[in-house]
């Protein structure tokens, strides 16, 4: 009965996205999309794809590559994510962390069709969309170098696993923001980042609500 309560879900999102999605339809919290939007500006000579890893119904995605269109800043932009929620196994260890299990579904009824399709509704077709989950999708269907990258997966065990992944892939210059990363918060991506952070000797950084990352440029050689 669940599944076919999402299967009807995402067949009236689809149906409708011209009504429904009329604007881009992000959940970004206001200061944390200018934050991020700060950053690709910050970040607009450093080489490398801009990645979003939780990206829901894309619309973060859309007003970020259409301010970069606007800036004249190219660059390849790729959204990972499930499609359809959380992972059961890494939702039910954040629950016993203290996330309340009501919010299991919260992201379900989704899909990279419905996803593709609102991002064509906004002129954004050419964002790649990669289906999976970020902790064991291929190595190489992941940008060999990355200048920014939104981390938006809300729970413990992605982020941290995600961090492992990208930190290297992250070009001098470059930045990694993490959401939700409020104590006492529901989402637990907090643990992960902080875990990710002790573990490998780097500054936890924290600003409107999310973790921070930075890799530091390189020094000019002497002459």
């Amino acid at each position: 009965m669940l599944n076919m309560k999402y299967r009807l879900k995402r067949l009236t999102r689809s149906a409708l996205v011209p009504l429904i999605y009329r604007y881009p339809p992000s959940v970004l919290a206001p200061e944390r999309l200018y934050l991020f939007l700060h950053h690709l500006i910050q970040a607009k000579d450093v080489p490398g794809a801009v990645v979003e890893i939780g990206c829901n119904l894309g619309g973060t995605a859309i007003m970020a590559r259409r301010m970069l269109d606007r800036l004249g800043v190219k660059k390849p932009y790729i959204c990972i994510d499930t499609f359809d929620g959380f992972v059961d196994s890494q939702f039910a260890a954040d629950v016993s962390r203290g996330s309340p299990s009501r919010d299991q579904n919260l992201f379900s009824g989704n899909s990279r069709d419905l996803v593709a399709k609102i991002l064509r509704r906004h002129g954004c077709g050419d964002i790649q969309l990669i289906q999976g989950d970020v902790t064991v999708v291929p190595d190489a269907a992941l940008p060999a170098q990355c200048s920014v990258v939104l981390l938006d997966v809300d729970l413990t065990e992605p982020t941290y696993v995600s961090l492992q992944r990208f930190w290297p892939r992250l070009a001098p210059g470059g930045v990694i923001l993490v959401d939700d990363c409020q104590e006492n918060a529901s989402w637990k991506a907090q643990i992960g980042y902080s875990r990710f952070c002790r573990e490998n000797h780097l500054p936890e950084r924290y600003l409107h609500g999310m973790g921070l990352l930075a890799r530091a440029e390189r020094k000019a050689e002497a002459a």
